[in-house]
């Protein structure tokens, strides 16, 4: 069987990371996110072009250990919201070419929604979590291009997967 590329699509606070985990959980999965690396590395502020410049390194060394996990046979969820069809199609042929499947999963959660969630996830924000307040997720929420039921790969009914809320537990 070959091994599978899995991208988590969706906003802040959609639930990626909580079903990222729960991904990894079941084995034979590693879990990339650019979050994780990102604030140690960086910290909390900095202007948006810095902040681009060094996701863009972020995202490139980890799709280097993703690829070569991926020849390895081990099964990769990148965690990174993947808000540009153009960056989806980039990773599906990133995958192609390491012999891997590739799965979009699209947590599709309303701007409403969303901000309560983050609201909960700020006040409580564990080390390593972008604080995201009002403004800039509804400038996020302005830039996201969500998949559609005919772009390849998408999963747009989550059901059969392991939620993000289970147990009652917030992302």
């Amino acid at each position: 069987m070959l091994p599978t590329l899995t991208l988590l699509c969706g906003l802040p606070g959609s639930g990626k990371t909580t079903l990222a985990r729960r991904l990894e959980a079941r084995g034979q999965t590693l879990r990339l996110s650019s979050d994780d690396w990102m604030v140690p590395l960086f910290g909390q502020h900095m202007p948006r072009e810095v902040f681009d410049a060094r996701l863009g390194v972020v995202r490139e060394l980890q799709w280097e250990l993703a690829a070569r996990l991926l020849c390895l046979g081990l099964d990769v969820v990148l965690d990174d919201g993947f808000w540009r069809k153009a960056e989806r199609d980039l990773y599906r042929l990133r995958a192609k070419e390491a012999g891997a499947l590739c799965q979009v999963l699209f947590l599709d959660v309303s701007l409403a929604e969303l901000q309560r969630r983050l609201t909960v996830r700020n006040a409580a924000a564990e080390a390593g979590t972008f604080l995201i307040d009002p403004a800039a997720l509804a400038l996020f929420h302005d830039w996201f291009e969500p998949p559609t039921a005919d772009e390849p790969s998408v999963l747009l009914d989550l059901s059969s997967l392991p939620t993000p809320y289970e147990e009652g537990l917030e992302p």
